[in-house]
């Protein structure tokens, strides 16, 4: 039961955002009474932080099978792309931001996940991608991996762009895009192009 109820507890959150969505929503959903939520959650806040934590360790496990599957870095941050892209059309725009300020210990697990899996993954891939021509060298890759993650955090910011009509992924694409046209070498455009006509 815990298992269903946090699995419809993470379906809820991220289409709707962990602000609105009650604890009596979830058991409607799930058609159990609240009491039964409370006998594995005590409260949200503990539902909502065992939902980050079961997100950031299957997100490990992704960056650990991209590595395994794609030697190339351009391929593997294009696949990446892929395996995301249901997510990221699903997700309320406002969840992440929603988490930092209602749900302070959840959001801590996102901080740790950053800097222990994203940030030294992302410079692995720069240092490798330098390697074999595809980005510049001349650029710090610390200073880069800052930079990417300071722009993904950006898109699900509400401040940011309050207007905008584009789905969180179509957000994410763009930015990416415009983020990689200017660390590609000639030689790395060439394969990215390839790689991007593909995408559309």
């Amino acid at each position: 039961m815990k298992s269903r109820i946090l699995e419809k507890g993470t379906e809820l959150f991220f289409r709707y955002g962990v602000k609105t969505v009650t604890m009596d929503a979830i058991a409607s959903e799930l058609g159990i009474s609240k009491k039964t939520i409370y006998q594995h959650f005590p409260d949200k806040d503990s539902m909502v932080l065992e939902v980050v934590k079961n997100f950031t360790e299957q997100d490990f496990a992704k960056w650990d099978e991209l590595d395994r599957l794609y030697s190339n870095v351009i391929e593997k941050m294009f696949k990446s792309f892929e395996m995301t892209k249901d997510l990221l059309t699903q997700m309320n725009p406002r969840l992440l931001f929603e988490i930092q300020k209602y749900f302070p210990a959840a959001f801590q697990v996102f901080k740790e996940h950053g800097e222990k899996c994203i940030y030294q993954n992302l410079i692995a891939d720069f240092k490798k991608g330098a390697q074999f021509g595809y980005f510049r060298n001349d650029i710090d890759f610390e200073l880069l991996a800052r930079l990417r993650m300071a722009e993904v955090d950006l898109a699900f910011n509400p401040d940011f762009y309050p207007n905008n009509k584009l789905s969180l992924y179509d957000t994410q694409i763009t930015m990416m895009d415009i983020f990689m046209r200017g660390i590609l070498t000639e030689k790395g455009l060439t394969l990215y192009t390839s790689y991007q006509n593909n995408l559309n």
